[in-house]
């Protein structure tokens, strides 16, 4: 046995011959693998196509005999339709003319009449049916060899059919309206008239399935009837069984776009199995054969057939399918034969084969050639070596030859002297390693004893080393450490930390700070953590020291501490300091790619009016009992902060999708939209939200606090009690506001305004009553700007109350040159903005214009909106009855559109009511907006006041008005603002436009 192993399995000529072999065989087996995938390739490519062209080919033979069926029919359709329209003439002329021996008719041909309801047709509709039962016969034999019937349904419901069968053997009441082949072709189902086949149908007269050939009549128009052309399904059996009976290997079946089996040559009892009446369309997929089912649900469900002309079923046969369009057919044709795997399976074993054959011959060539030049020389070196005592050796004239071998020789003699010096340096090693030893073993002890926690990790952080006190602080088990990631005993959401750490170790760096541990009794222990890289071992690996000490005590010393330095003393909730603190964690765990998070910021709806009805301390019950259910509603995990007054924002931990923050928002408003129990009162209130996005909208505090702003200012503008989140529109709007308030600073320094004027209409007598003054901005690149876009800005910026003064001015002195140029007493209202309004010093400016341009105070119209006086009303009393003391015209602009109370309305010193144009614009249209103006305009008429309507530009407008009483109107029916000049063109003009409206008064317009 040992002189086995030593001649076979350890020498090396064999050993080399084997490699050799295998590598012949390897190489063989690939060769024969590909040549054997090329062949099958090769093959099914054939049976490939042969499928595809059966398919085609038997699908055109269908599609053409189809396509004959449907020119008969439509010869047959056009002579019905003919003759039918011949009748109406006919009939109409003379009635008696047409009318057939209906008996005579019937004996003497195979067709028949069918009346549902004879008593509800009249004479004409008789007459129709016997002249058609009379040509019957000649209309249906040119087609009676291709169809099985063909009839005619009026819808009129009677019918005339061929064979007669069809007629007599239907019930009394039958209802065509139900009928398929009747319903495929009225108006509404087929709309653009064309011939339709019907779906498969099973018809209790002929006791078959079949399929019918629909042709709409129509008569200048107007729908007539059906004719139906019924073709049994046993003629496509026969037709299609024609042409599979010569092939070989192949089956070829017929299914619909439903799935449903229509022909099949060896499963018929398929179609026949499925119980039915008249009407009942094929439903039989369900009964098809399992292989027939793989092969429809590959086709309809997954469309295989659309995208490859040949697809595979059951990895084994290939299937094509032929589109039958007119019926919504398909034409399936399945290779069943498997000649091609029974061809390669004979192929591989004759290629594999010889392949073996090959291989070995050549492998034992190989071994020949090798043992007669190489090895019988390497044995005299392994004997030599054999042999070696003390170091020595002896190569005899090994060494004296200049090929390999001798180098080989040469090279062991050199070594040989080598070893006696590598013996002693082994023996100084020796010594080295015990003095080390016994170092180890005092670190060891000192490490074990140790009250610091101490783990050695490799340079992936996988725990190796562990000592008592880190077992006992974390709670495990020494085998459920080692192996594990140092992530396993810290807190997940210290892993950026951990991170951190672990780039500073790879630089060589130590790292120091504290991190919450994770106890196995879920305990967390906040500890001061140092890592420390250790010197590369002897093989090149890298270790890092972990050192730990528990300094829970000292954090819980610190957060009493931090509540009172971070947390608001009313709501107990985090304040700004602590959540911007926080706000920089969540950052900084975002940028280390493991951490998302959603920003809220908002504060509460209407919060003012509550502190100004019910006081501040009811104001502060409210904060606390939103705090309590923000609290309540929100994770641990989440942060919550009031910010200062009513604003409060939120993180969410986690949230990473814009659909799980919007559905976080509607559960804040929907719990902060809960009534309110006060000590004084119920209230309710609020919540508009901005929503900001991290790391989708930005990685920076300042960033993320605008555009949570932002967000919040867009959910107020669009309504309150909503929320929305920041997109980068919202930024380039806010960029666009920032550049036309720059631009508009320039603008009030420059004069860049100009005043535009719309007339004001007396509705009575048409005359001109006065003007609206609308300023315009003439922007030197931009052109004329809309006020929609500069006036909101110049609100927000404050250059409203600049702007506002100087139209104040311009107005006044446009109404100055106009009474004094036509000695009239028109009057001119200028807007004021809530800004203006609001300024303590309005009514001076006010004053100001009136004597600068040395007018009447009552040419001047001063108008304010609504919401200008719903804030402070004692305030907005005070500032009316200052500028109302300076004798000028007050005006409530926008009326109906705000939150006016009518009890306030009576105290304040107005005196014009403008009515919205909202409420003008649909009229007469709109029976609501007729109802609200007129009670706008009587409402105002009883508290003594004048109205003015907005957005007069009809006849019909003008004309309701003057009806109700409407003392002035203004609108594009009367002129667009225009500037001065134009102005004074359309005063002076003769002819205006709209002076037919008061022609019955009798006035010319001044």
């Amino acid at each position: 046995m040992q002189w086995i192993k030593a001649k076979v399995f350890h020498s090396l000529s064999v050993k080399a011959t084997l490699a050799v072999l295998l590598s012949c065989l390897s190489l063989g087996m690939i060769g024969g693998f590909l040549l054997s995938n090329d062949q099958n390739s090769h093959l099914n490519h054939a049976v490939h196509e042969e499928t595809k062209q059966i398919a085609s080919l038997q699908a055109d033979l269908l599609n053409q005999h189809l396509a004959h069926l449907v020119s008969l029919g439509a010869l047959s359709h056009q002579q019905v339709s003919q003759s039918i329209a011949d009748f109406y003439a006919a009939y109409q002329q003379n009635p008696q003319a047409v009318r057939v021996n209906r008996q005579v008719e019937q004996a003497e041909t195979n067709t028949a009449i069918y009346y549902a309801d004879k008593a509800k047709l009249n004479s004409e509709d008789e007459a129709l049916a016997n002249y058609l039962n009379a040509l019957w016969t000649r209309v249906a034999q040119p087609i009676a060899d291709k169809f099985n019937s063909y009839y005619f349904i009026s819808q009129r419901h009677f019918a005339v059919a061929y064979p007669a069968k069809l007629a007599t053997e239907l019930p009394s009441n039958h209802d065509f309206d139900k009928d398929i082949f009747y319903k495929l072709g009225t108006p509404h189902f087929n709309p653009t008239r064309q011939p339709l086949w019907t779906p498969v149908y099973f018809d209790d007269i002929h006791n078959s399935w079949m399929t019918t050939l629909v042709y709409p009549i129509y008569l200048q128009g107007q729908f007539i009837g059906v004719v139906g052309a019924d073709f049994i399904l046993e003629n496509i059996m026969e037709l299609v069984a024609q042409n599979v009976n010569s092939l070989r290997g192949q089956e070829v079946f017929i299914f619909d776009n439903k799935g449903n089996l229509i022909f099949h040559p060896k499963f018929n009892k398929v179609l026949t199995s499925q119980q039915a009446e008249l009407n009942t369309q094929l439903n039989n997929f369900q009964n098809a054969p399992n292989f027939s089912q793989k092969i429809i649900r590959e086709a309809l469900v997954n469309g295989r057939f659309r995208g490859e002309k040949v697809f595979m079923v059951d990895h084994q046969f290939p299937v094509a399918v032929g589109n039958i369009a007119p019926l919504s057919w398909y034409l399936a044709v399945v290779d069943v034969s498997d000649s091609v795997n029974k061809y390669l399976s004979s192929y591989n074993k004759k290629l594999y084969l010889g392949f073996a054959a090959a291989a070995v011959a050549f492998a034992l060539l190989i071994y020949f050639l090798l043992n007669q030049t190489i090895l019988k020389r390497l044995k005299i070196v392994t004997q030599a070596l054999s042999h070696h005592k003390q170091g020595q050796i002896d190569l005899g004239n090994l060494l004296d030859e200049q090929d390999e071998i001798g180098v080989v020789a040469r090279s062991i003699n050199s070594l040989s002297g080598e070893v006696h010096s590598l013996i002693d340096g082994l023996n100084e090693k020796i010594k080295e390693k015990e003095v080390a030893e016994l170092a180890a073993v005092k670190l060891s002890n000192a490490v074990k004893h140790s009250e610091t926690a101490i783990a050695i990790t490799n340079d992936k952080f996988e725990i190796e080393f562990v000592n008592p006190k880190f077992v006992e602080m974390c709670g495990r088990e020494e085998d459920e450490l080692i192996g594990h990631h140092l992530k396993v005993v810290f807190d997940q959401h210290m892993a950026w930390m951990l991170d951190a750490a672990f780039e500073q170790l790879q630089l060589g760096h130590a790292w120091k700070g504290e991190l919450l541990m994770v106890h196995s009794n879920a305990t967390e222990i906040w500890v001061s953590q140092t890592f420390s890289p250790m010197t590369e071992d002897v093989n090149g690996g890298k270790h890092f020291v972990s050192a730990t000490q528990d300094i829970s005590m000292m954090k819980d010393n610190q957060r009493e501490m931090e509540k009172l330095a971070y947390h608001d003393p009313l709501t107990d909730l985090y304040n700004r300091t602590f959540f911007k603190a926080q706000l920089t964690k969540s950052l900084e765990m975002t940028k280390r790619g493991h951490f998302a998070f959603a920003l809220f910021y908002f504060d509460l709806d209407q919060f003012k009016r509550v502190n100004d009805t019910l006081g501040h301390e009811a104001g502060d019950e409210l904060l606390i009992e939103i705090a309590r259910r923000l609290v309540r509603r929100l994770r641990a995990e989440d942060t919550i902060a009031r910010l200062g007054g009513d604003e409060f924002a939120v993180i969410l931990s986690g949230v990473a999708t814009v659909e799980r923050a919007s559905a976080m928002a509607t559960d804040i408003q929907n719990v902060i939209r809960e009534p309110v129990q006060l000590s004084g009162a119920e209230v309710l209130v609020s919540a508009s939200i901005g929503i900001t996005m991290s790391p989708k909208d930005a990685m920076s505090i300042e960033t993320l606090l605008r555009n949570a702003d932002l967000a919040m200012y867009r959910a107020k503008a669009a309504g309150r009690s909503t929320h929305y989140f920041f997109t980068d529109d919202l930024d380039k709007a806010v960029q666009e506001s920032l550049l036309i308030e720059s631009e508009l600073r320039v603008a009030v320094r420059e004069f860049q305004f100009q005043l535009f004027y719309q007339p004001q209409i007396d509705l009575k007598t048409g005359k001109l009553f006065g003007f609206e003054a609308l300023i315009r901005w003439n922007h030197p690149e931009r052109g004329m700007v809309s006020p929609a876009i500069f006036i909101p800005v110049a609100e927000q910026s404050g250059l409203i109350v600049e702007m506002g003064e100087w139209v104040l001015a311009e107005a006044s002195m446009f109404i100055a040159r106009l009474n004094q140029k036509y000695n009239e007493n028109y009057t001119v209202a200028v807007n004021l903005s809530a800004r203006q309004f609001k300024d303590k010093s309005v009514a001076k400016v006010i004053k100001g214009s009136i004597i600068n341009a040395r007018i009447k105070p009552e040419w001047l119209d001063i108008e304010i909106t609504e919401s200008m006086l719903m804030g402070d009303i004692n305030e907005a009393l005070h500032q009316l009855d200052d500028i109302k003391a300076l004798g000028v015209q007050m005006s409530i602009d926008d009326f109906g559109t705000g939150y006016s109370s009518l009890s306030y309305l009576k105290k304040f010193p107005v005196d014009t009511l403008k009515v919205d144009r909202a409420f003008i614009k649909d009229i007469p249209d709109d029976t609501d907006d007729m109802a609200i103006s007129d009670a706008i305009i009587a409402m105002a008429h009883k508290l003594n006041m004048k109205v003015i309507a907005e957005g007069v530009e009809t006849a019909e407008h003008v004309q309701f008005l003057i009806q109700n009483h409407c003392q002035i109107g203004q609108g594009y029916l009367f002129s667009q603002p225009i500037d001065e000049e134009s102005l004074y063109k359309f005063i002076d003009s003769e002819n205006k436009s709209y002076m037919y409206l008061f022609e019955k008064q009798g006035v010319k317009a001044g």
